[in-house]
């Protein structure tokens, strides 16, 4: 399975489209992790399923988004949040917490506009919980900037993660 990321587009769903033409043969599932949900209600992403959650820029409800969701996609556990209820931008170890609390494998968030990738392997300590199972983090940047805009892509290969980005 092979999944596009976005998050940040504020106000470039053109960003949008061209992440998806990027994608031969297209992505099984497009993630939208906030900030630019409008954006995304004036793309056509064609037969490609989209999942989004709702950043702190988004209008409150809009689509009936909602601030964070945990899917399972061919047995792997991903939470997608903005970020913003978490304060990633302070740190990642509340969101990552709260994840894998939920039992998720990745961890998706968006709202700090750069790229990051951190693997948390089973038994480390967060906070006052130790993790049962090894934790993805995975911010694919933002597709709205104008320096280093980027998407993220993961591939899921018989309970296998692969991460990578791809820019503009």
């Amino acid at each position: 399975m092979r999944i596009l990321v976005l998050s940040d587009t504020h106000g470039r769903p053109d960003r949008i489209k061209a992440a998806l033409s990027r994608q031969i043969p297209p992505p099984d599932m497009l993630l939208f992790l906030g900030d630019g949900l409008a954006d995304l209600s004036r793309c056509d992403t064609g037969d490609v399923p989209v999942l989004a959650v709702r950043g702190n820029c988004d209008v409150f409800g809009f689509f009936g988004a909602p601030e964070e969701r945990l899917i399972n996609l061919d047995g792997v556990g991903i939470m997608m949040m903005h970020g913003h209820a978490y304060r990633v931008k302070a740190g990642t170890e509340p969101a990552a917490r709260h994840a894998a609390e939920a039992g998720a494998d990745i961890l998706l968030f968006g709202h700090t506009h750069k790229k990051f990738e951190e693997y948390i392997p089973a038994g480390t300590r967060l906070g006052n919980m130790e993790t049962k199972k090894p934790l993805w983090l995975f911010n694919p940047g933002s597709a709205g900037g104008y320096r280093d805009a980027s998407f993220g892509i993961i591939e899921i290969r018989r309970g296998e993660i692969l991460l990578s980005w791809g820019e503009f």
